[in-house]
């Protein structure tokens, strides 16, 4: 099974969940701020599971995510993305933005 790890539950993150779980082989976490929010999602497609996470003060606890996925997607505002990204790089996962490359995301280029 592949697993996709899909940070943020918001509006635009349905549409990403319904896509995704159309192949009963993916299993999506979906990690949110908000937790009642991810369990909303969560509950409305197979394969998906809500988690609580806080991103800016989880460090720990993202990178422990990356590392068990195959996917990383990335909804949260595009100033995260960075931080993720480092995580990304580091455990050699995959990751997706729906955002413009910022010149912090441009730095990591290389990596």
């Amino acid at each position: 099974m592949k697993r996709v790890l899909l940070l943020g539950s918001g509006y635009v993150s349905g549409p990403v969940v319904e896509y995704l779980t159309r192949d009963e082989r993916t299993q999506v976490t979906v990690a949110s701020v908000l937790l009642k929010q991810a369990e909303e999602l969560a509950a409305k497609y197979p394969n998906t599971i809500p988690i609580m996470l806080d991103a800016s003060s989880q460090e720990g606890h993202l990178d422990s995510l990356v590392k068990d996925h195959d996917l990383v997607i990335s909804m949260l505002p595009y100033s995260f993305h960075p931080l993720i990204a480092k995580h990304c790089i580091r455990r050699k996962v995959n990751m997706v933005t729906a955002s413009y490359l910022s010149p912090a995301m441009t730095e990591l280029q290389s990596r």
